[in-house]
């Protein structure tokens, strides 16, 4: 009897255990920080998709970005998260993936 529940809560322990370190896991691949340049893709009202920012040769939507950074071909280090939505525009197909900024501050040359 003894061994049965020394099993039972060694079984426990693993599963409690491993279900943190995956919510760590999720969370580092979620969470970025990195360079990043902010391009003009035209106006939405006019089948553009606006506002984007380009960080390693791929394209994102902000979901809100400051007028202050709204210029073509600005540096910026941003850090922001990864979300699992997309920005639909024009006729882009599935769209731009969306990402939340966190801080984001303009890179002098």
């Amino acid at each position: 009897m003894k061994t049965i529940f020394s099993g039972i809560v060694i079984l426990f322990m693993i599963a409690l255990v491993s279900s943190f370190s995956c919510n760590k896991d999720e969370q580092k691949s979620i969470d970025k920080s990195n360079t990043g340049l902010i391009l003009f893709f035209g106006d939405p009202a006019v089948d553009g998709c606006g506002w984007v920012i380009k960080i390693d040769n791929s394209i994102y939507s902000p979901l809100e970005l400051e007028t202050e950074f709204k210029i073509d071909s600005l540096n910026v280090k941003i850090d922001y998260e990864l979300l699992n939505s997309s920005f639909k525009c024009g006729w882009r197909e599935p769209g731009y993936k969306q990402i939340k900024i966190n801080t984001i501050v303009i890179l002098k040359k």
